[in-house]
């Protein structure tokens, strides 16, 4: 089977998750699978450290400002989008994005 678009499928190396039914889906469905070590520490999960943690961080950042400066404690919808958008502005740049998407 050839697919134009390829898709990679990382999962921790835990026994749930991967067996033979998922393999020959995944095998069927045009996915590469990588396994990652089962336990490992959040720090040797690629996402966590290039993205997940960077986001978290720049967003806590981002939200006690904005409470700071407008001393309004309750965030309303409009305003948590707000912040999630300063938030990837800040915390996503290009230079990781290529490191995780490419």
């Amino acid at each position: 089977m050839s697919f134009t678009n390829q898709h990679l499928l990382m999962l921790n190396g835990h026994g749930n998750h991967v067996t033979l039914e998922t393999i020959k889906q995944a095998k069927e469905l045009g996915l590469d699978m990588i396994t990652l070590p089962s336990h490992t520490l959040q720090t040797l999960q690629p996402l966590y450290v290039s993205c997940f943690k960077p986001f978290k961080t720049t967003f806590k950042k981002v939200k006690n400002a904005s409470m700071f400066k407008s001393n309004d404690m309750e965030p309303y919808k409009i305003t948590l989008a707000r912040w999630v958008d300063q938030t990837l502005e800040q915390s996503l740049t290009k230079k990781k994005k290529k490191k995780v998407w490419v």
